[in-house]
């Protein structure tokens, strides 16, 4: 796995190149943000912060929305709600529905190249 931003501009020959040489090493290539070519991208669309009580406390954990779009074998809709992180700092699947608080695409974003 590689963590990158997107770079302002980049010439589409050197994005294919980039994204054959992952594909060869296995390696997929993760973004916050809009890749060319990306095969699935990932949306928060709803978050909520527990753990302030009655004006008081500390955030404690965060329940996310994720929903997956892409092209190709990616190409259904997916998606799973999840602690980021858990009451233990960890990512874990939410099991209970909840009321979300829908998010704007605004810092939400990842995409997945490879």
């Amino acid at each position: 796995m590689l963590a990158a931003a997107p770079p302002r501009s980049l010439a589409p020959r050197a994005v294919d190149r980039l994204v054959g040489h992952l594909r060869r090493a296995g390696t997929v290539l993760i973004t916050p943000g809009p890749w060319p070519g990306a095969h699935l991208r990932l949306d928060v669309t709803a978050r909520h912060w527990s753990g302030v009580q009655d004006g008081w406390g500390q955030l404690e954990r965060r329940r996310v929305r994720v929903e997956s779009s892409g092209r190709g074998s990616a190409a259904r809709p997916r998606s799973a709600e999840l602690w980021l992180p858990d009451a233990t700092g960890t990512v874990a699947a939410a099991t209970k529905p909840t009321a979300l608080a829908e998010t704007s695409n605004s810092g939400g974003t990842a995409a997945v190249a490879g």
